[in-house]
């Protein structure tokens, strides 16, 4: 109910309120996810460096190189597993926050039905599938995400680390299998669990979005779908009744 000149209208207020701190909250989750991946590329990168100097020039020698190669290695991984497993939660929040804004956005949409053909961003209104694009990727899209990125630099330790094993254990094809079957392994394993979560969050939307009879769709206001359909002004003529 919208209020009169004299009283606020506090429906309108509160989602204008809410649809600010969604905004916050979103920025919240892209600064956190960028800063975490910088963090894991600089130690990635730091530790490979490393490494390279201790094998080009030898040190330390004797045995002690290989157990410092094989540190900074399970340093590094261990940090890519914890790294990994905080951006998929990240992730996951982002995508219920775009639902979120998604949602008011309906509700504002609405309630203003002359503004609503204007509106580019996609509503519960809009024709297709539930449009809010986050859980409808691709499984190349979820490969190259920030998680993705780093589960395939985890993928690649793993890989290296059991090709090591193999080969002081056996013959030096033995590593090169070990890292063929390892790699693949590894990158499907950190991309099911990124897909899993997804599949997850979409399942949790979908039963509220289910359950709340206000968010079915609704049919579009006169001249929406017109609108968007010509791409022009409702009023244009149609070819049947122009002269």
């Amino acid at each position: 109910m919208s209020g009169t000149p004299d009283e606020p209208d506090v429906p309108l207020t509160v989602a204008l309120a809410e649809y600010e701190h969604l905004r916050e909250l979103s920025r919240a989750v892209q600064d956190q996810s960028a800063a975490r991946f910088t963090f894991f590329l600089a130690v990635a990168s730091t530790a490979t460096a490393v490494s390279a100097g201790l094998v080009t020039t030898g040190t330390p020698a004797g045995r002690f190189g290989p157990v410092v190669l094989a540190g900074l290695g399970v340093l590094v991984l261990l940090l890519g597993i914890s790294v990994f497993a905080r951006q998929v939660e990240l992730n996951d929040r982002g995508r219920r926050y775009a639902v979120a804004a998604t949602v008011l956005r309906t509700y504002l949409a609405r309630r203003a039905g002359d503004v609503a053909p204007y509106l580019m961003l996609p509503t519960l209104d809009d024709s297709g599938p539930f449009v809010p694009e986050p859980f409808r990727r691709h499984w190349f899209r979820d490969l190259v995400s920030q998680a993705g990125m780093i589960g395939l630099v985890n993928s690649v330790l793993a890989a290296f680390a059991a090709a090591l094993v193999a080969a002081w254990t056996g013959p030096a094809w033995w590593g090169a299998m070990a890292a063929v079957v390892v790699l693949p392994a590894s990158t499907a394993l950190h991309l099911r669990v990124v897909r899993r979560r997804v599949a997850r969050s979409a399942a949790r939307v979908g039963a509220v979005l289910t359950s709340r009879p206000a968010l079915a769709v609704q049919p579009p206001r006169t001249g929406r779908s017109d609108d968007r359909e010509a791409g022009g002004d409702e009023r244009a003529p149609s070819p049947a009744t122009a002269p």
